[in-house]
């Protein structure tokens, strides 16, 4: 996989996509793939150039069904990737090697894809029959900031006059307690204040219940690894600090004219200030410096992410299954699509050979009748 890297990452950025770039799926396959998981990753090649790529991790369900799912789900927001323009043969690619992958899947869950994209239909229209059919469709909206051609003043004069207020009034009070907003790029920089965003940004978890994923050592292990590998100017840390006090974070992945803004934390002590606030603010006004054309909040509908803009857009969660829309039918239907395969052709050759000899002739005439087209 890391050979295939550079032409993985050309097609992440030609698709937009910085949370899809190949350097966190494989530090991620590196170091936090559970235990007895599999990995099957699909790439779509045109001649020379990388067209399609979608990577899954493999588990099995209770009822021993091989489930293919989007891999690393701690970024949210790994999707396949097809050249733009192209789902439609890419996703009938992606189709053909699924279909003779081992093991066979029952299961297959493509996640982050927008409402309007082909690419789960083509993926379904590709596969051999018994054609997968849709069991599971949710829908999750993603807020974003579009940056391009606009400078920070013009932005933040559309936002509501509380938002200026509050953020001007919080900046200047920051400022005077001797803090200062930093955009960290170099990789140095970046691995000295990992373990004041891990800091924050397990406060901030521990305060909301412990929601989200743990910053424990697994991750900071992909985060160590992914980060110096992503190349200058694709990782991004923004902090509210002065000297030896950092609290406010966020960390952004970039690539292809859109940053991602995807960890974040900050101290409580000095909520008061709103340092969060005031870091996001002035990442997005990084952006835009950055002739970037947009800034993703991530997916999901909080609240505080509508402060910042009213443009979203819609993505889609979809699983596939072999198995059809009733599941429990019938007993073969408990199997495992590559069991029920393999039980198929047992009965079929047992059936056979207890068919009376003259109908067996029968049979065998009519096979040998059969001339292809």
């Amino acid at each position: 996989m890391e050979e295939l890297a550079p032409g993985w990452d050309a097609l992440a950025v030609a698709c937009h996509r910085p949370r899809s770039a190949p350097v966190w799926t494989i530090a991620w396959f590196r170091h936090a793939l559970r235990p007895g998981a599999l990995i099957r990753t699909v790439i779509v090649w045109d001649g020379d150039a990388i067209v399609g790529a979608a990577p899954f991790v493999v588990t099995r369900t209770g009822f021993g069904f091989y489930r293919y799912s989007p891999a690393a789900p701690m970024l949210h927001g790994v999707e396949p990737l097809c050249w733009p323009g192209r789902d439609e043969d890419v996703g009938e690619a992606m189709a053909s090697a699924l279909v003779a992958t081992e093991p066979t899947p029952d299961i297959l869950s493509i996640d982050w894809v927008t409402a309007a994209s082909p690419l789960p239909r083509a993926i379904r229209m590709g596969w051999t029959r018994p054609r997968p059919v849709l069991v599971d469709h949710h829908e999750f909206p993603a807020p974003r900031v579009m940056v391009a051609g606009h400078d920070f003043e013009s932005w933040l004069a559309q936002r509501s006059k509380k938002f200026r207020q509050s953020f001007r009034y919080d900046h200047r009070r920051l400022v005077a307690a001797g803090f200062e907003h930093q955009i960290w790029t170099e990789t140095p920089h970046i691995m000295e204040r990992l373990p004041d965003m891990q800091r924050l940004y397990e406060q901030r978890r521990a305060s909301r219940g412990g929601a989200g994923p743990a910053f424990d050592d697994v991750f900071m292990k992909v985060v160590t690894e992914a980060v110096p590998r992503s190349g200058n100017g694709r990782v991004r840390l923004s902090t509210i600090e002065r000297p030896g006090e950092v609290i406010a974070t966020d960390l952004i992945i970039s690539g292809g004219g859109e940053s991602s803004f995807w960890l974040s934390g900050f101290d409580e002590e000095w909520s008061s200030l709103g340092p969060n606030r005031v870091n996001l603010a002035l990442c997005i006004g990084d952006a835009m410096q950055r002739n970037e054309d947009v800034f993703d909040l991530g997916p999901g509908a909080e609240a505080y992410k509508y402060r910042f803009t009213e443009d979203e857009v819609i993505l889609q969660g979809r699983t596939l299954s072999r198995r059809g829309l009733r599941p429990f039918h019938t007993p073969a239907q408990l199997l495992p699509f590559g069991a029920r395969q393999v039980a198929a052709r047992v009965v079929g050759r047992l059936k056979r050979s207890l068919e009376p000899s003259s109908e067996r002739q029968n049979h065998d005439d009519a096979k040998s009748l059969r001339v292809p087209l």
